[in-house]
């Protein structure tokens, strides 16, 4: 059977694009292809889940704000539990933050409650000179933001898939895109240059699917297929690490939050750039730290979690900045990657020949996963313009590979 169009990838921005498509067209034929057994089981399923619109770009927080209504709606209005709370988003800096800062984030405030009881504000000489790390001179929290569970807004998108109509086929790895010309010569070496070429079908370990149309939501995946053809993924993976830990403290402070009435403690970010994100579930925090320099980038397929990068990198400053971390212990450890845009760190979505490409999420994928499949679907049917979710329109040259934007500062 040939399909008009076969999406790569039943991560997020796999799903949404699907789902947006068969929105803009319910006659198109489309079937979701991925290498793992199910939906939603490479780096969405290894993510810190969360979602925020704490971001410098303004391109980056419309499509995050979006995003995060759309889900809002579900869970709020049509009763699709998808795990969501608002525990906000906590920064806490070691330098000054005023009004005119907190002025570019709509959602957001400088902090002032009394958050000493908490976190240890006041870092001994000592440890400042030894550690190079700061006293907190200021917080900000961002209330639009919070977490969810992938797995459940995977589920929904999947389901409503299925609804519709359209196919899935899981344990199918793609080997390979086969680029020839729409009108073949048969003489070896095709396609030349002079020939009108674009992908006829994907190489799979099951055999060969043939499509008009293909939109490829691999994540980091992604370079290995589009190096062979000569197209830019424009993107770079970067191992992540996250680390479930817990104590007595843990314990009694996870369900409190003195910024809302959520009932869970505020996903928090320290000056360093180590953070730890709420799991109310087992009375546990995730810790992580996007870690740069002295982090190579590269890729393997099944990457394993360092216990000494939490121990030397992560626990340090739990212990001088979270007093309740004391005696923590990991309890599960996993590690993914980030699909780096390494450029301005917002996502490309953008054409070439009979392919979109998703690419360089950069760590955004999930909060801003509506958006990127609206994008998606307004672009396959050659609009100019996306209209995101509450009528917002956006052009889509700024989601594209050509266009002109600053870069992205806040990237966790």
């Amino acid at each position: 059977m040939k399909y008009d169009i076969v999406v790569i990838g039943a991560g997020i921005t796999g799903l949404s694009s699907a789902y947006h498509l068969k929105k803009i067209d319910s006659s198109l034929k489309i079937l979701v292809v991925d290498k793992f057994k199910t939906f939603s089981q490479g780096n969405t399923a290894k993510s810190a889940a969360a979602f925020r619109d704490f971001f410098t770009l303004r391109e980056n927080q419309v499509m995050a704000q979006t995003a995060i209504n759309f889900y809002k709606h579900l869970q709020n209005d049509l009763g699709v539990d998808l795990g969501m709370k608002y525990t906000g988003y906590l920064f806490l800096f070691d330098h000054e933050k005023d009004k005119e800062f907190i002025s570019k984030y709509p959602h957001s405030r400088i902090v002032d409650e009394d958050i000493s009881e908490i976190f240890n504000l006041n870092i001994d000489k000592d440890t400042r000179e030894v550690m190079g790390i700061g006293s907190i001179k200021s917080a900000v929290i961002d209330e639009n933001a919070g977490i969810i569970e992938p797995d459940l807004l995977s589920k929904w998108y999947y389901d409503q898939l299925l609804e519709m109509g359209v196919d899935f086929q899981f344990n199918t790895l793609v080997k390979k895109l086969v680029l020839a010309p729409d009108t073949a010569l048969n003489y070896p070496g095709e396609p030349f240059n002079w020939q009108k070429s674009e992908i006829k079908y994907a190489e799979t370990d099951k055999g060969i699917i043939e499509s008009d149309f293909y939109v490829l939501c691999t994540d980091v995946w992604t370079t290995s297929l589009l190096n062979p053809v000569g197209i830019d993924s424009h993107l770079r993976p970067k191992k992540r690490q996250v680390f479930q830990i817990t104590s007595q403290g843990i314990q009694k402070i996870i369900n409190k939050n003195i910024f809302n009435d959520s009932g869970v403690f505020p996903f928090t970010i320290f000056p360093t750039g180590v953070y730890m994100r709420p799991y109310p579930e087992a009375n546990s925090f995730w810790t992580s730290l996007a870690d740069e320099l002295n982090r190579d980038f590269s890729f393997t397929e099944n990457p394993e979690p360092e216990p000494d990068f939490y121990t030397y990198n992560i626990k340090p400053i739990l212990d001088n900045y979270f007093p309740a971390s004391e005696n923590s212990r990991i309890t599960a450890s996993w590690a993914g990657y980030y699909s780096y845009n390494t450029i301005d760190f917002m996502p490309y979505i953008f054409n070439e020949i009979n392919i979109i490409i998703v690419s360089g999420s950069t760590g955004g994928g999930i909060m801003k996963g509506d958006s990127i499949g609206r994008i998606v679907a307004a672009r396959y049917g050659h609009k100019k313009t996306t209209t995101l979710y509450g009528g917002k329109r956006v052009a889509n040259t700024y989601s594209g590979r050509y266009r002109g934007t600053k870069i992205e500062d806040m990237v966790l």
